[in-house]
């Protein structure tokens, strides 16, 4: 039995029969309740977790750009570090920064996150991640930022109540405090 499944304007069929759920003795007769606990082998679960990822990489159009440049930067990265490597060692160490990577060499201490003294591919990497992850969160600061300043340019172009009511109320009320 298949059924058709859609989303983000895509559809995929799904083969039921893949997904036969575990039956206890004593659930048997429980179909209804089996059904509800979702009652699924680990294998059946594995199965349809990875329907369901790929159905997600299918329905999600931006999936293969974000793929493709990550692959670019991770490419871009490689070739930069292997130019910079002059004894071919795997690693750079400060001097070769210096000649070849300069704003590696600025954050040297920072990127050696074992403190070797050289600089491994994987460390190199794992600081273009943090840089990139820092970079995202300063750009949605300032979203943030601007859209507070826009709520207040709204507010304050919000006409202001009069002050004659609360005055009135004011008036009234220190009156009555002085006939006490």
């Amino acid at each position: 039995m298949t059924f058709n499944v859609s989303a983000g304007g895509r559809a995929t069929l799904v083969n039921a029969d893949a997904y036969k759920p575990v039956v206890d003795d004593e659930t048997s007769s429980e179909g209804l309740q089996q059904t509800l606990n979702l009652n699924f082998s680990p294998e059946s679960r594995e199965k349809l977790r990875k329907a369901l990822d790929e159905f997600a990489r299918a329905v999600d159009q931006d999936h293969d750009q974000i793929e493709a440049r990550r692959l670019a930067m991770r490419e871009s990265i490689e070739a930069r570090f292997f130019n910079a490597d002059n004894d071919s060692d795997g690693t750079i160490d400060r001097q070769e920064a210096t000649e070849k990577l300069p704003q590696v060499a600025r954050l040297f201490s920072q990127i050696d996150m074992n403190q070797d003294n050289v600089i491994s591919l994987d460390e190199l990497v794992d600081a273009q991640a943090k840089i990139q992850e820092r970079r995202r969160f300063a750009e949605a600061q300032l979203q943030l930022q601007k859209l507070q300043a826009a709520e207040a340019a709204l507010e304050a172009q919000k006409p202001q109540p009069t002050g004659n009511k609360s005055n009135n109320k004011q008036t009234a009320t220190s009156s009555k405090k002085r006939t006490f």
